[in-house]
């Protein structure tokens, strides 16, 4: 199993979480949140996106790793 960059028992994740497991840069998921291409919560300035939808995410654009991974 590879190293995750947050706990195993994480029900949430922030934008740099994200961007770790995806490889992109905050942007690009910033990007995915205003289009609505992946749900998430804010709170307060951050971002959080439930694991749960970062795995239907991955699963939906065909990323076998991440979805696999998460």
């Amino acid at each position: 199993m590879p190293k995750l960059p947050f706990p195993q028992t994480a029900t949430y994740l922030s934008v740099r979480q994200v961007t770790e497991v995806f490889a992109v840069c905050p942007k690009t998921v910033r990007r995915w949140i205003a289009s609505g291409d992946l749900p998430a919560t804010k709170l307060g300035r951050d971002w959080r996106i439930a694991r749960a939808d970062l795995k239907a995410f991955a699963a939906a654009r065909s990323n076998t790793a991440a979805s696999h991974v998460l």
